[in-house]
């Protein structure tokens, strides 16, 4: 009684979430969440931090302080392998202004605001990073694996529980100290399986829908294996049911096996009894 009753005030909470727009009659919600924000935003946020030790450092340049000059190169470097695209314009940027000012082709006492290049990509990084945070949803329910994704187009794809051949889940070093992951449920696709190079959290060609840089990965695999074992993996039974074989079938097999010593004479006997009591 007390599991029935949490078990509805559990349908009646996630019939008020985000997910809950996207249910059909009948449907229930088995898990439902988002990728990691430390991961998602943890990107903008390093950039932003890069962009203002870069900011800070060419305040401080006087005329050939390599010193400086040196600093800002790295730090921008790292910006570009920080994030994509925009961690990328942000490095550029940062390396073409210091070369500028190294080479005295920029004057910073003239355009001392071109410092701040960086900061207005980085910045920009950030804020997409939690508009999309805020777009994506992942969802399994007793039906279906949804995916919602987008920055600035909305994207929505929805796959039948008995369409995923298999659910694999990928961490690299990183994911894995900090407990992320990112799964793939494999369909039936063109390509026949999962392209484990193609980023991105997306519905792909080559057969697999792709969450990323999820929470406990394998906590949300059981639960979805849960559900989809039993639709992907129907049983079926090849061939004649064992009451539809005839006695005389059985007896023939009886014997073969005796021959071929698999069974005892204990065995045999007991077992030739058995089929003919069912005469």
């Amino acid at each position: 009684m007390a599991d029935e009753k949490k078990s509805k005030m559990g349908s009646k909470i996630m019939s008020g979430s985000p997910a809950s727009e996207y249910l059909i009659s009948g449907e229930e919600i088995k898990w439902q969440g988002k990728p990691a924000a430390i991961i998602i935003l943890g990107k903008g946020l390093i950039l932003t931090i890069l962009a203002i030790i870069y900011m800070a450092a060419m305040v401080l340049y006087q005329p050939d302080d390599w010193g400086i000059i040196l600093i800002a190169l790295v730090v921008s470097f790292i910006m570009i392998v920080a994030d994509k695209p925009l961690g990328r314009l942000a490095g550029v940027s940062g390396i073409i202004i210091a070369g500028a000012v190294a080479l005295g082709w920029l004057s910073l006492e003239q355009h001392l605001w071109v410092v701040v290049v960086p900061l207005i990509f980085s910045l920009l990084a950030l804020l997409f990073n939690v508009i999309y945070l805020n777009r994506v949803l992942f969802i399994v329910t007793d039906r279906r694996i949804i995916t919602r994704y987008g920055l600035f187009t909305l994207r929505y794809a929805d796959l039948g529980v008995d369409k995923v051949q298999n659910v694999t889940v990928i961490q690299p070093w990183y994911e894995r100290i900090l407990g992320f992951g990112d799964i793939y449920f494999a369909t039936a696709g063109e390509r026949g399986g999962i392209d484990y190079q193609s980023p991105g959290i997306k519905l792909m060609t080559g057969g697999a829908i792709t969450w990323e840089d999820v929470t406990n990965p394998f906590a949300v695999v059981k639960t979805a294996s849960e559900v989809i074992t039993p639709g992907a993996m129907p049983v079926r039974i090849v061939g004649p049911m064992p009451e539809t074989i005839s006695a005389q079938e059985r007896l023939k097999q009886l014997d073969e096996l005796k021959q071929k010593g698999m069974i005892t004479e204990k065995e045999y006997e007991e077992k030739r009894k058995d089929i003919l009591g069912k005469l």
